[in-house]
Order: structure tokens, then C-alpha cells, then sequence
């Protein structure tokens, strides 16, 4: 079987988490972009949300920071994973859109290019956060502008943490935070969300859609599906297993779980929708050391049956 089925067009799989944060998506997430790119000959992974904890996180934020920028280890993962910037074609060479050969463009796949929301936390035991988190409190996003509007980041700074004194010196020096958006309730937030947030989810999903290699959408903590695009098979990943699931199945189920008073339309949960639908297949996944769970490469050996299986799906769906 190869990657490419129905036409030759590249598959679009979806990775989403079960109830635990750290369910090893991105483990997953990025051996598979390592199997898609051993038969595809190039493949790329996207995370379009993503979020961390300036306490838990500490390192992974000192070290964008230190660059004036904003991402997680899961996002930086991916892109180092990934084998050429999403939206190439041939005779491209500008870093958003490169040939697959050029060597210089594999190199410009960037965390900011694969995610164009990230999200900034720091806990609060004893607080309510200004979107009603309990025990922690968002400081400031990073959004990246769809390339239409220019490109670029830019960043929105919760103004009551602000004012509350709760922006760490460090973030205020390395972080371009003094020419931030503020926003000061969720009325401000939503109108940014509306802004710059949809748009910036938009293009992505327009460029997944147009893309010609196979995509890895990985998901956000357990949110069922992060980006409106129509995939092709999808594998709920858990520590010691990964689900594998039809994806029009899958679809139906989160459609239904968009009505439900318990879940909204934007977030649903994949727990509420896995209820719903049987898989196609589970398949053990083993447990690996961190060295092993660093290289793509050794993790597409480890896990190949699940690959293996995700991949069948894809083909099944196309074909059908």
C-alpha cells in the first residue's frame, strides 16, 4: 500500500488525544510523518493550537524566548519532523513554499508555520483566571497572520495579569510584549479571536486542504479535531495504545456531539465522540525511551502496526 491513494492525492490524518494531556500524541504524531515521508518521499505535520506553562514549561519557554518567540516542544518537534514547509511546490524557494529538494527550504519549516495559535499559561493556585480557569491564568498568546495579511507574529497580552503584576520580568524583556494587543475581559478576547485567531485557523486549513503531501494534524490536550478540514482517518492515541477510526464515523459522531448542551460547537471532546463509534482497529503501542521517543525514524519502527493500520483506513476511505 502506499501513502497516496484515490488519484494520487496525499492523505490528511488526524491525531487526537484521550483524557490525559500527555497521551503521547506527539510521539506519535511524529513517527508517523517519518513512515508518510519514507513513502510519499516528503511529509508534514501541523498543530494549529498549542499551549504551556511558564512554570511547568520553564525550559521549553526560556529557550523561544530567548529568541524573542513563543512555542512548545510539540510544535518544535513537529517542525523538525517534518520533511518540507506546508504549501511547497516546485520552483518555490522562499521558505513558505520550497521544492522538496531544496535543501535550504527543508530547513524553513518553522513551529510558528505549523501553529499558528500558542498560548501561555501560568499557574494560580488560589485565582480564577480571566476566562474562568481554575488555578491558572492565560498571560499572552501568539498568533501568526496569515500570509495575506503579511505574515509575521504578533502577540496578545492578557491586561488584568497585567495589571495584576503577573507577567514574569523575563517574558516583558525577551518578548516583544510592550506592542502587544491587550485585551482586559473576554469581550476584548473574542473580538481578537474573531480578528486574527479564525483567520489564522482558516488559512491553515486552506493550505492543508491545497497541500500536496500527506498532512499530520495533531490536536490540542482532547479536543476531538482542531481544524476544519475533511480527513481521511484518524487515530486517538492513549499511553500503551492508539484507537484507529473511520474518519467519516468519526465526523458524524463530532457533529452530533456539536449539539450537545455538554460539549459546544468548537471544542468537543474526543472521549464525547469516541463513545459514540467503535474503532477499526486498536493496536498496542510500546513504551519507549526518550532517546527512542526523539527519533522519528526509530518511532515509525516501533509503531509501524499502528501506522500500518491508520494508513489502511486512509486508503479505504479514499477509495470509498
Amino acid at each position: 500500500m502506499t501513502a497516496n491513494a484515490r488519484g494520487g492525492e496525499p492523505p490528511t490524518l488526524l491525531v487526537a488525544g484521550g483524557a490525559r494531556v500527555d497521551a503521547g500524541k506527539t510521539t506519535f504524531s511524529t513517527g508517523l510523518i517519518a513512515t508518510l515521508a519514507r513513502r510519499a518521499g516528503d511529509a508534514v505535520g501541523v498543530k494549529p493550537r498549542a499551549g504551556n506553562d511558564y512554570w511547568f514549561d520553564h525550559d521549553d519557554v526560556r529557550i523561544a524566548a530567548g529568541s524573542g518567540r513563543l512555542y512548545g516542544k510539540d510544535a518544535r518537534k513537529l517542525a523538525a519532523a517534518s520533511t518540507r514547509p506546508l504549501g511547497a511546490s516546485s520552483g518555490d524557494t522562499d521558505g513558505n513554499a520550497a521544492s522538496s529538494d531544496d535543501s535550504a527550504a527543508r530547513g524553513a519549516v518553522t513551529p510558528e508555520s505549523i501553529n499558528p495559535l500558542h498560548r501561555l499559561w501560568l499557574p494560580t493556585p488560589e485565582g480564577t483566571g480571566m476566562l474562568g480557569e481554575s488555578d491558572r491564568t492565560f498571560l499572552c498568546d501568539r498568533v501568526t497572520a496569515p500570509a495575506a495579511d503579511g505574515g509575521g507574529s504578533r502577540f496578545v497580552l492578557n491586561g488584568a495579569a497585567a495589571d495584576a503584576g503577573l507577567i514574569p520580568d523575563r517574558l516583558r524583556d525577551r518578548l516583544p510584549i510592550a506592542d502587544a494587543v491587550r485585551v482586559d475581559d473576554v469581550d476584548a478576547l473574542d473580538a481578537v479571536t474573531a480578528e486574527a485567531y479564525l483567520p489564522a485557523f482558516e488559512t491553515l486549513a486552506d493550505r492543508v486542504e491545497d497541500a500536496t503531501v500527506p498532512v499530520v494534524v495533531e490536536s490540542y490536550g482532547d479536543v476531538a479535531a482542531p481544524l476544519s478540514v475533511e480527513y481521511d482517518a484518524v487515530a486517538v492515541v492513549e499511553p500503551g495504545r492508539a484507537r484507529i477510526y473511520a474518519a467519516d464515523r468519526y465526523r458524524k459522531a463530532r457533529e452530533v456531539a456539536s449539539g450537545s448542551p455538554r460539549e459546544g460547537s468548537l471544542e468537543e471532546h474526543t472521549g464525547t465522540v469516541t463513545e459514540m463509534i467503535e474503532p477499526l482497529a486498536t493496536t498496542r503501542l510500546p513504551a519507549l525511551s526518550g532517546e527512542e521517543r526523539g527519533d522519528p525514524e526509530i518511532v515509525a519502527d516501533r509503531y509501524e502496526p499502528a501506522y500500518e493500520e491508520l494508513l489502511g483506513a486512509a486508503a479505504t476511505e479514499r477509495e470509498g
